[in-house]
């Protein structure tokens, strides 16, 4: 079955990327669990006003005071980590291109390293000239 596609605040996927880790204490249950949203760098206001949302899509579950990702919740955050993260990729891809009249053995390397035809050190060689 497909992943539906999610479009969610950042809050909502930085509660996510959080209750990937462990499970976060509901703000609204204690001044305690208020603490410790804060002290994983979560806004407890934000996190109420996102979790029913998150509740009604079926990303997270309250259990015994704590929010917990489900099987989709796990999904969305890791498809959204992987977006990124190919964002990223593609822009170090395109700084080679436009870095290739300046050292283009260094572009071609990054480049093939980003296509993963070469591992780290088959591409600092390259670079290296060896």
């Amino acid at each position: 079955m497909p992943l539906p596609h999610f479009e969610l605040s950042s809050s909502q996927y930085r509660l996510l990327a959080e209750a990937v880790l462990a499970p976060v204490p509901d703000p609204a249950t204690s001044e305690a669990a208020q603490q410790e949203c804060l002290a994983r760098g979560l806004d407890p206001d934000d996190v109420r006003a996102d979790v029913p949302e998150l509740l009604l899509l079926g990303l997270v579950v309250r259990e015994r005071h704590a929010l917990s990702l489900t099987p989709l919740g796990t999904a969305a955050h890791y498809r959204k980590a992987h977006e990124e993260a190919e964002r990223r990729l593609a822009a170090v891809a395109q700084l080679a291109e436009e870095a290739a009249h300046m050292s283009p053995r260094l572009a071609r390397a990054v480049r093939r390293l980003a296509q993963g035809s070469l591992s780290l050190g088959e591409a600092l060689a390259e670079v290296d000239g060896d």
